[in-house]
């Protein structure tokens, strides 16, 4: 019984943990968003937003790439 408790408080953690991550996701699309506004308001609607889509994915794989590095566990 302790087994099924203790992995209850582990899944209701983990699922805390994930609410509160996309949370902040939400805040941070609404922040770059409002950074990104002025390179697609000029122009059409469309090409603006692939433009700033395109922007976002190259930063977010660099940022993931560096995140990988520093939070990787050397192997032996």
């Amino acid at each position: 019984m302790k087994d099924v408790l203790k992995e209850i408080k582990k899944q209701t953690l983990t699922l805390m943990t994930a609410a509160l991550g996309f949370v902040a996701a939400l805040v941070w699309k609404d922040a770059i968003t409002a950074w990104l506004k002025p390179l697609y308001e000029s122009s059409e609607s469309a090409i603006g937003l692939t433009i700033a889509a395109f922007v976002v994915t190259v930063v977010v794989v660099v940022v993931t790439i560096i995140l990988a590095k520093l939070f990787a566990t050397e192997e032996k």
